[in-house]
């Protein structure tokens, strides 16, 4: 994506609030007029002074208090406006942010890190809602108002105006110039900071665990380093700025030592009155000012326009959705689930594929077990499933349809989910719990929450269902995150469930309590489950053992052990370990 390209889009956003820029405007071109009205003000003070008119000063005070109440009020109602058109603007793409990554697509989550996505959700946001109120009203105020100002100059001594306006062309191509380079340190700069964002979070998600194995000091050299990256480009940048202006500065103090030099000059000779060289002065600063400012607003608007671009990369990958699916509810039932001939690739292609020719059909009220050692494809096949990505070969349909002839969001209100690890959002118990299905009534929440044998122990908190759970339910126990989980899954009602080995990082205990609360939650549907204790799996209608991608053998517990193959193997070296850990508790 272009910088031109960038700017128009934003000059879009900027287009809906045409009302809120047109009083922009309006009070930018009163702020113009009232800073040449100082320079006329001052000519009639200074003229007034010389010929010793000492009548006229009782007018020229109320004049000047005018001017300043004028100043004042132009002055707040414009930087008002200001604020309100960036806040506004950063809102509109705040939002249209979150509702594109919210439809983009599981591959795009499992290539980018969320630390750097936040990043474009906040310090890129910001520059770009800098951008939209002080930086672009600033670049059009100042040509305008050093242009006013020549005018202005013009009538008062236009040999002195045209040496002054030379300064012009000068600023613009040190602006240009300086402003490119600012442009690319200034995307450095914002990829380095998301970089360091996505570090942080990390870090800052995992306290206990940089706690326990002592990575303090290398945590912290880590972040030397990425904050050492950041201080580099910002120092660079400094350099370019001050660069920058060093030679608008000199530029424009040269100028205005010129023009001085030659207004004395014409005032010594009476060509020029005294009053008319103070107005000269002034309007000097007018025309001087804005063209010492254009390197700095230029570089400002380029690392907006870096960060625009960061965002609108984000907007502009491929979403799932054309528009955000309205609250979905949970199909009632289906009949039969087919996995035909399904091959899988990462990287879309054939050569490369991480699951081969998998294929098995799946009845209403069955429970079907997928077992296996790690890196098997386990996982990848249940991302099928949730239609999180399209098989590169093969077809998944439910009842003779593929989710690209259902649609994908009533594709996937056929699935419910409990995860490994359980994914809570921060907030209450009972938020968590109604993300199943929020339009049930309490009874039904209370009802799920019983049956996840989750209500004994949220009833114990002081808050009950509005207790706060932390951040990813960090107050709560892994076994408490995992019955929440299951309670939420038995609000949602889908007819297919998916469990993910969704007792292996608990105790036993927790396990024997969770184990039941799926128990439950699994009678009237059809259940894939992904087990790593195969003692729990010994009733499923139908096992499949999957290892390097391929379905490697599938039947019931019986029948596979009686093959003596590879199912029969794994469970009897799970057997001989279960006895081993028994033997060493007692």
């Amino acid at each position: 994506m272009n910088k031109e390209g960038t700017f128009f889009r934003l000059l879009k956003y900027m287009g809906r609030y045409k009302l809120l820029y047109a009083g922009l405007i309006i009070t930018m071109l009163v702020s113009i007029v009232l800073d040449l009205s100082v320079a006329w003000f001052l000519s009639l003070i200074t003229n007034a002074a010389v010929k010793l008119e000492v009548d006229r000063w009782p007018i020229l005070i109320l004049m000047g208090v005018g001017m300043l109440i004028c100043i004042s009020l132009i002055a707040y109602f414009d930087t008002y406006l200001k604020q309100k058109a960036s806040l506004k603007i950063r809102n509109d793409i705040r939002q249209d942010t979150m509702e594109h990554a919210l439809r983009l697509p599981q591959s795009y989550y499992d290539q980018h890190h969320t630390g750097d996505l936040l990043a474009r959700f906040t310090s890129d946001n910001q520059a770009v809602g800098e951008a939209s109120g002080n930086v672009i009203m600033a670049l059009l105020k100042n040509p305008l108002l050093a242009l006013c100002a020549f005018i202005y100059l013009l009538s008062i001594h236009w040999p002195l105006a045209l040496i002054t306006i030379s300064i012009g062309p000068l600023m613009i191509l040190a602006g240009k110039t300086f402003g490119e380079v600012m442009r690319k340190k200034g995307i450095r700069l914002q990829e380095a900071m998301g970089r360091t964002t996505s570090f942080l979070q990390d870090v800052l998600g995992a306290s206990i665990l940089y706690k326990i194995f002592g990575l303090e000091k290398k945590i912290a050299n880590q972040y030397r380093q990425y904050s050492s990256e950041i201080s580099e480009i910002e120092r660079s940048q400094g350099k370019i700025q001050g660069a920058a202006n060093s030679v608008s500065q000199g530029i424009a103090n040269l100028t205005f030592i010129i023009a001085i030099l030659l207004a004395g000059f014409f005032v010594a000779k009476g060509s020029l009155e005294v009053g008319a060289m103070l107005a000269f002065i002034q309007l000097m600063n007018y025309l001087v000012n804005p063209f010492s400012a254009l390197p700095s607003l230029w570089s400002g608007m380029q690392q907006a326009l870096a960060g625009a671009e960061r965002i609108f990369q984000v907007i502009d990958f491929p979403k799932e959705y054309t528009e955000l699916p309205q609250e979905s509810h949970a199909k009632a039932s289906f009949s039969e689930l087919a996995v035909s001939n399904v091959g899988f690739s990462y990287t879309d292609s054939v050569d490369d594929l991480v699951l081969r020719d998998v294929r098995f059909h799946v009845y209403a009220g069955q429970t079907i077990a997928i077992v296996g050692t790690s890196g098997g494809g386990k996982s990848t096949l249940f991302k099928l499933l949730m239609g999180l990505y399209i098989p590169t070969t093969g077809t998944i349909e439910i009842d003779g349809r593929d989710r690209e002839a259902i649609g994908l969001r009533e594709y996937r209100n056929y699935f419910s989910l409990v995860p490994q690890e359980s994914v809570l959002f921060t907030g209450t118990i009972r938020d968590n719990i109604m993300d199943g299905n929020p339009s049930v009534h309490e009874e039904q929440m209370i009802a799920a929450a019983k049956q996840a044998n989750a209500y004994d122990f949220i009833m114990k908190l002081p808050d009950g269902f509005e207790t706060e759970i932390g951040e990813r339910g960090s107050r709560l126990s892994g076994g408490q995150k995992q019955r929440i989980a299951i309670a939420r899954a038995i609000l949602r009602d889908a007819p297919i469930l998916l469990l993910d080995e969704a007792t292996s990082a608990l105790d036993n205990e927790s396990e024997r309590v969770v184990q039941d609360a799926l128990t439950k939650l699994m009678v009237g549907k059809t259940t894939l489950v992904i087990a790593h204790r195969l003692s729990t799996v010994q009733n499923a209608d139908l096992i499949l053992v999957m290892e390097n991608g391929q379905l490697v053998e599938k039947g019931t517990h019986d029948a596979l052990l009686l093959a003596g193959g590879r199912y029969h193997t794994l469970y009897h070296s799970q057997m001989e370990k279960d006895e081993q850990s028994l033997v060493l508790e007692i």
